[in-house]
């Protein structure tokens, strides 16, 4: 399957297995480092498995209808293997597409950061309001929503989730330090980001991203001290 085959997720179910397959290739490659492309070596891990759990789910339904045996529970619908294997899929690609890294590495992918013919969306220009839920050893809880929001889970209209920079508090506060942070992307608020390879104090800024990988500005950082 070439790149050009797979710039959008395919329809049929074959196909996004594919597809998963193409990235779990790419992302537990010897040498490659996850969170050049914004995601942790745990979300690797859950790709995979989650991979190999729906192919074992295709798979058997599959062999059942060639030989005619018992049907095989179907894991396709809601709360099954494949949706939430998608679900992981998408959250690694919008990680990526908003990632440093480069137009080969996402296009090895499958990934693109422009899609042609879709409609211009605009990034908002205010950040979202970024707080703090709780810490818990090895998690950092967080939530965010539009400015102004009375809804505790509200994403602004025209974006894909937010970009979370985790900057190493030891070190005095600087400008633009969120910019050159490692960086994380969050779909879904509230949320729970993996704190156990972070340093002992953390600095945590959260900014908008829409679908073609642009970003808004900053929010004022969240100071946490990591358990």
């Amino acid at each position: 399957m070439n790149n050009e085959e797979i710039n959008f997720l395919p329809t049929k179910r074959a196909g996004q297995i594919a597809y998963a397959q193409q990235m779990v290739d790419v992302v537990s490659a010897p040498g490659f480092d996850p969170t050049s492309i914004g995601i942790t070596q745990e979300d690797v891990t859950n790709l995979k498995a989650q991979l190999a759990a729906d192919q074992a789910n295709h798979n058997a339904i599959n062999n059942a209808a060639a030989t005619k045996k018992k049907k095989t529970t179907d894991m396709s619908g809601p709360g099954g293997t494949h949706p939430v294997l998608m679900d992981t899929v998408r959250s690694i690609a919008n990680a990526a597409r908003v990632s440093n890294a480069t137009d080969g590495v996402l296009a090895s992918m499958g990934i693109t950061r422009r899609s042609a013919g879709t409609t211009p969306k605009t990034v908002p220009q205010s950040p979202p309001e970024f707080t703090l839920v709780s810490v818990v050893p090895g998690v950092i809880n967080i939530r965010f929503r539009e400015e102004g929001s009375a809804q505790p889970r509200a994403r602004a209209a025209s974006t894909s989730g937010v970009q979370v920079a985790i900057v190493d508090a030891s070190k005095p506060e600087a400008d633009g330090e969120a910019d050159a942070a490692p960086n994380q992307f969050v779909s879904r608020s509230p949320a729970s980001m993996d704190s156990t390879n972070m340093p002992g104090q953390v600095r945590l800024y959260a900014r908008w991203v829409i679908q073609r990988g642009e970003t808004g500005p900053w929010s004022l950082p969240l100071n946490v001290a990591v358990i």
